[in-house]
C-alpha cells in the first residue's frame, strides 16, 4: 500500500519509511518478503528502486524505551528541514497497544512538526477494554493526534457499496438509519491465519 502511495505521488517527494519490529533483519530481508505482494508495473522499475532507498528498518522490543530512543535517533538523521512531521501506523498486537504508545509518547514525538499515531482494530476484547484503551490513549496524546483505522473498510467491496447508495438517489429513501436494522459483509480469502493463530483467539475472527 505504501509503494503504491508512492508510486502514484500521493505522498510529499521527501518522505521517508521506518519500519520497526522485533524481528532482527535488514532492509534487503524486508524487500525479498514482499517481492510478491508489490505489483510493479513495465516502466515503474526506476521509481520502484527509489521507494526502496527512502526505506529503512529497525529492529527493537516494544517494551524498552532504549530501542525507541534507537529508532528516535535513526528517524532525527534525516529531518534535516524547518518542518518534520511523523506518522506512527501501529501495525501490532493489541495486547502491546499501551506500551508501544507510552514509548513512543516518551522517546519519539516530533520537534520540528506534529506527531499522528495510527492504531488499527480491533480496540480491545469488550467494552471495558476498548474505554480503557482510549483513556489510556488520551493521556498521552490529543484526539487530533490519533486515528482508527478499519482497514477492511478501504476494501474495493466496501468501497462499491459506498458509491453505489451515494451515487444513485434511488437509493435514498429507503438505504438510510430508518430502514436498515444492520449490514453485514462476508468477506473470504483464499489463505488462513498464516502464524496468527493466538491473535485470532484473543481478538480476531473466532473471538
Amino acid at each position: 500500500t505504501i509503494w503504491y502511495l508512492y508510486r502514484d505521488n500521493l505522498l510529499p517527494e521527501n518522505t521517508r519509511f521506518f519500519g520497526y519490529a522485533r524481528t532482527k533483519q535488514t532492509i534487503d530481508e524486508v524487500r525479498a518478503k514482499s517481492k510478491n505482494y508489490m505489483k510493479v508495473r513495465p516502466g515503474e522499475e526506476e521509481k520502484f528502486e527509489l521507494f526502496w532507498k527512502a526505506n529503512e528498518y529497525v529492529a527493537g522490543s516494544y517494551d524498552k524505551r532504549v530501542d525507541y530512543e534507537l529508532l528516535n535517533q535513526q528517524i532525527t538523521k534525516y529531518e534535516k528541514g524547518i518542518v518534520a512531521n511523523r506518522i506512527f501506523y501501529l501495525a501490532v498486537p493489541p495486547t502491546v497497544f499501551e506500551e508501544v504508545t507510552v514509548n513512543i509518547r516518551n522517546a519519539c514525538v516530533s520537534f520540528k512538526g506534529f506527531t499522528r499515531v495510527i492504531i488499527e482494530k480491533p480496540f480491545g476484547r469488550d467494552d471495558e477494554s476498548s474505554n480503557k484503551l482510549s483513556t489510556h490513549l488520551a493521556q498521552l496524546f490529543k484526539e487530533e493526534q490519533i486515528y482508527r483505522i478499519d482497514h477492511y473498510l478501504g476494501k474495493e467491496m466496501v468501497q462499491n457499496l459506498m458509491t453505489i447508495r451515494f451515487a444513485n438517489q434511488i437509493f435514498s429513501p429507503s438505504w438510510n438509519r430508518e430502514n436498515i436494522a444492520s449490514v453485514l459483509i462476508s468477506f473470504k480469502e483464499p489463505f488462513g491465519t498464516e502464524g496468527r493463530g493466538g491473535y485470532f483467539d484473543d481478538f480476531g475472527i473466532v473471538r
